[in-house]
């Protein structure tokens, strides 16, 4: 696949929204490079498995296409995928992403600030079903929680997170593999 295909393998608001059941999407940010939060995390760490393109895709400079959308309800999506220029890639980024996810242990307390305030999240076991890679973190206390996918195919690479109240597994599968039905290969 062309790199210059990678922003028409996401998903428009109207699709991304009947995923999350948020038909008031709004387009925060869009981005065509690895991710580098501006927020602080600490542990540093940790932000693997909080941001969507952080990690793995950085290698052998891949063409990156990616947003996050927020609803009017406080539900929020990531997609992103990263267009290699060959397919033996995809398996070194998704084995950096699943390494760099670990290095933020399950269970351990970690925090993003958001504005003034510190918010302290809760990293769950990381699932590996046949090269689809997938964990949840928490709020620590609440309901919220972000379930982050990472998967490839031919010579891309798929990153999704949802975020919002129950369980965004789902949801984030759904979107990746919508974008995954896109990929020729």
């Amino acid at each position: 696949m062309p790199s210059a295909d990678a922003k028409g393998l996401l998903l428009g608001l109207p699709e991304l929204g009947e995923v999350l059941g948020d038909t008031d999407l709004k387009e925060i940010q869009s981005y065509a490079e690895p991710q580098l939060m501006a927020g602080k995390i600490d542990p540093y760490n940790c932000r693997y498995r909080a941001i969507a393109s952080s990690s793995g895709v950085s290698l052998g400079s891949p063409a990156i296409a990616g947003n996050v959308s927020r609803g009017v309800g406080g539900q929020s999506a990531t997609q992103a995928v990263a267009v290699f220029d060959k397919p033996e890639q995809v398996a070194e980024a998704l084995k950096t992403i699943k390494h760099q996810w670990g290095l933020c242990p399950d269970g351990d307390i970690f925090f993003i600030e958001a504005g003034s305030e510190n918010l302290r999240w809760v990293p769950y076991p990381i699932s590996d079903e046949g090269g689809r890679l997938g964990t949840t973190i928490k709020r620590d206390g609440l309901p919220r929680n972000c379930h982050h996918v990472a998967v490839g195919k031919a010579n891309a690479v798929v990153e999704t997170t949802v975020c919002g109240d129950g369980d965004g597994a789902p949801r984030a599968n759904t979107i990746a593999d919508r974008i995954l039905a896109k990929i020729p290969g």
